[in-house]
């Protein structure tokens, strides 16, 4: 009877320690995730736009207010494969590692890992107009676009391909 007690008053605990656990950990949707959690996330975030799908940008994507927000699939119901943040009119926002602005969004809408992780983030280099970071969790393309500053977020295994893709693209003509 006595080890039955101490099983339960484990069990108990282990389940109180989990439950403070996911009650604290914020939810927050990353590439290499299924879109259906992205778009269920994005609905709990205020800063960002609902979702819609689109077909010829395969991906979802939404508008609100200045702040343009995508998820890039490779099928409707696929696995994200980047996310991106465009904000257009705000001179003082441009998505760099030192603007705490743009961190500050950065952990509003993900969270100070995230954040923490781009602003810690190692530059790579820049091709065209986008520059290339790594960091611990995930690569980050940051560039400053026609009226406005964009921030995508990528697997980190995936730096290489896109910074290859970037520099084809410098040469050759590619739809972007």
């Amino acid at each position: 009877m006595h080890k039955s007690f101490k099983f339960n008053y484990l069990f108990n605990a282990t389940l109180s320690a989990i439950a403070v656990i996911l009650a604290v950990t914020p939810a927050n949707a990353l590439p290499e995730q299924n879109i259906s959690t992205v778009v269920k996330w994005a609905k709990t975030r205020s800063q960002l736009p609902t979702l819609r799908y689109n077909g010829e940008a395969h991906g979802y994507e939404g508008t609100k207010g200045n702040l343009y927000f995508y998820a890039d699939v490779t099928e409707q119901n696929g696995t994200v494969t980047k996310e991106g943040i465009t904000v257009s009119g705000d001179d003082r926002l441009k998505f760099t590692t030192k603007n705490a602005k743009a961190v500050k969004l950065l952990q509003n809408i993900y969270n100070s890992n995230i954040a923490n992780d781009f602003q810690k983030s190692g530059y790579i280099t820049k091709v065209g107009r986008d520059q290339f970071y790594y960091g611990q969790k995930f690569a980050y393309i940051t560039a400053q676009v026609q009226g406005g500053s964009s921030f995508q977020i990528i697997p980190l295994r995936n730096l290489p391909e896109f910074i290859n893709n970037a520099k084809y693209c410098q040469t050759n003509q590619c739809d972007l």
